[in-house]
């Protein structure tokens, strides 16, 4: 915990900031926050969707919230990020913070986020550097893998919770390219989330055969 982070829990006080650049353009509307955190507030309006509602006193993401703000985040929709009870084209954003990587197979999360999402609306993440977090010394996953990850993954099955996956900035645009992701925006250091690069994914409408 930083000293600005153990002063303000002391007195109880709540931190006002701004919006990264990217999230205040593109999370506009209302959207689904996917594994939202107390201690990593956006101010945009969104329901929180995630694994669990982390109430138990042994869950490590509640003893984390706890610990950097004093309060866990409600969740609104208990669900798997790649498999969420609502309708195709439902809302005008999907959101999420370092949780991208936590998913065995990121191609099923991210088809299932614009899938939620409307035409020409967007998907934001958020998501740890390589070579500013703990998985430096790891080598950033290769297409080769996502794509064998893709063949066999099944939602039906639980998978332990850990980063499967690390990217470079360069190296996620390759894996967006490699799957058509539409890319229309990136910020390569996220501002007060440093640790981080982000980008934003446009959902282009599906075009219909022409019947002849």
């Amino acid at each position: 915990m930083t000293i600005a982070n153990f002063i303000r829990k002391k007195l109880g006080l709540k931190l006002v900031y701004r919006d990264p650049e990217i999230v205040a353009k593109y999370c506009k509307g209302s959207g689904i926050e996917v594994g939202g955190a107390s201690h990593r507030t956006f101010y945009f309006h969104a329901i929180n969707v995630d694994i669990s509602d982390h109430i138990s006193a042994e869950d490590i993401y509640a003893k984390a919230q706890l610990q950097l703000e004093n309060s866990v985040k409600k969740v609104d929709i208990i669900a798997s990020g790649d498999n969420i009870p609502l309708a195709d084209g439902s809302v005008d954003f999907v959101f999420s913070s370092h949780v991208l990587e936590h998913f065995f197979d990121p191609v099923s999360a991210l088809d299932e986020w614009l899938r939620l999402v409307k035409n020409n609306k967007y998907v934001v993440c958020i998501i740890p550097h390589k070579e500013r977090t703990f998985d430096r010394d790891r080598e950033c996953t290769p297409i080769e893998e996502f794509e064998s990850r893709h063949k066999i993954y099944k939602k039906s099955l639980e998978y332990p919770d850990k980063h499967y996956s690390v990217w470079t900035t360069e190296t996620f645009l390759k894996f967006a390219e490699h799957f058509n992701y539409q890319v229309v925006a990136v910020d390569d250091e996220v501002f007060r989330i440093e640790n981080s690069f982000a980008v934003a994914i446009k959902k282009q409408p599906i075009k219909e055969k022409a019947s002849y």
